[in-house]
């Protein structure tokens, strides 16, 4: 396997250096991040992965956080 000089903007290799994990190369994060463009949004990915009473477990849980955190935000305003 070979290797290329490319040359990117400043502010795109500062995004890429955010995007990258630590225990990613550079190939690394951008063969992950186009990975994620190639097909439907990667969250398609987790389509299926729950049963109907398991996503009803994580719709419920999901709406009780989202109504603690809307009533925390009321306290301190």
């Amino acid at each position: 396997m070979g290797t290329k000089n490319i040359s990117i903007r400043d502010d795109v290799y500062r995004k890429l250096k955010d995007s990258k994990q630590e225990d990613e190369s550079f190939s690394d994060a951008i063969d992950r991040l186009m990975a994620s463009r190639e097909g439907d949004h990667p969250l398609y990915d987790l389509v299926g992965m729950l049963d109907d009473e398991d996503a009803e477990r994580l719709r419920d849980r999901t709406e009780r956080f989202r109504e603690r955190v809307e009533e925390d935000m009321r306290r301190h305003e």
